[in-house]
């Protein structure tokens, strides 16, 4: 197996020079660097990615983290929208040759987060992407203390300086009540993805509050219903929607499989979807599409992509930088389960 001795000895250059140009740490004459790159390819040379840390005090390695994995938040039942998230976060490193490591913090304490911390206090990673944890998650001021490179894939308070890549969720809340409300209902229940101290959840809610209000309709607490991962939190909504004395006409899913729920049921019910009840929802997943439910698209592979790219740019950057924003245009697509034409994309 070929060392970088061997390369500097072939191309008749310093052991030094030959990291310079493997590395980008130093400057290498564009023919010289022609030469090693040569030397490398014949001789089939693997740098050492640990030799290779030394030198630039990197370690080739960007962390997903996701908080609290046991949480019905992070559960998906259509393996395509993780898969697309994943799919646009390797794109990115692959491009940067870096690896990409998986670490779940299995606690439920905001105050705890010690695998991430041994991540970033032994340098095994170089940066970290935030899956959407809650917004009480203290742990992220330690980093910010330590000027750690790290992305939220979610949203975050205003004030602080974190960068952040995500869909606008207040805004596609917002869209799927005031679409359900243009179709002339007025009696609109709301069944949150998650508990509301998750930001996804919290932001979606908050967007449909703010269309009522929009449109002079009294929020009512009787139609909020905090659901979760399963099909049968769709199920037992709109059982306790169904219960009240004066129930819903239009219902806002917080996710995909919870509409699935909530259809299944109404028809079981001999209710007709939509002339009974109109369900729009989120994330457009394969289940949407399946079971014709209108779905806000949330294009995992590109806040996956774009969140990479936003993290390899603090890598390695000594000078203060403005915080970035990005937000993902969002589509409501519209099937059979609500009635009404097509909406435009959610925009910045």
């Amino acid at each position: 197996m070929a060392t970088i001795k061997d390369i500097a000895r072939e191309a008749q250059v310093s052991i030094s020079t030959v990291s310079f140009a493997i590395n980008g740490t130093g400057p290498v004459a564009p023919e010289t660097k022609k030469r090693i790159m040569e030397v490398i390819e014949r001789l089939n040379y693997h740098p050492s990615s640990s030799a290779r840390g030394l030198v630039t005090r990197q370690s080739g390695n960007i962390c997903l983290y996701v908080p609290h994995p046991k949480s019905n938040i992070f559960t998906f039942h259509d393996n395509n929208l993780i898969n697309d998230m994943l799919q646009g976060i390797g794109e990115s490193i692959d491009e940067k040759n870096y690896n990409l490591l998986l670490a779940w913090e299995q606690n439920e304490d905001d105050d705890d987060a010690s695998k991430m911390m041994s991540l970033v206090h032994t340098r095994a990673v170089d940066g970290i992407l935030f899956f959407n944890p809650t917004r009480n998650y203290k742990p992220i001021y330690e980093l910010i203390k330590l000027k750690f490179p790290f992305v939220f894939m979610g949203s975050f308070f205003d004030n602080e300086p974190i960068d952040t890549v995500d869909i606008d969720n207040f805004e596609a809340g917002y869209r799927n009540t005031a679409h359900l409300i243009k179709l002339g209902h007025r009696k609109i229940g709301f069944v949150s993805p998650g508990p509301l101290h998750y930001l996804l959840a919290d932001d979606r809610f908050e967007g449909y509050k703010e269309a009522l209000k929009d449109n002079n309709i009294r929020y009512n607490d009787h139609y909020f219903h905090i659901g979760d991962n399963r099909e049968t939190s769709g199920v037992e909504a709109l059982d306790r929607f169904l219960s009240l004395k004066d129930p819903p006409t239009a219902i806002v899913a917080g996710r995909d499989i919870q509409a699935v729920g909530i259809k299944k049921r109404a028809m079981a019910c001999s209710l007709i979807v939509p002339g009974d009840i109109a369900i729009v929802s989120f994330e457009n997943s394969q289940l949407a599409e399946n079971h014709d439910i209108s779905s806000i698209r949330t294009d995992l592979f590109s806040i996956g992509r774009e969140a990479s790219k936003l993290l390899f740019k603090m890598i390695g950057r000594k000078k203060e930088r403005q915080t970035q924003h990005i937000i993902i245009p969002a589509e409501l697509v519209v099937r059979g389960s609500c009635g009404g034409k097509q909406e435009t994309s959610v925009e910045e």
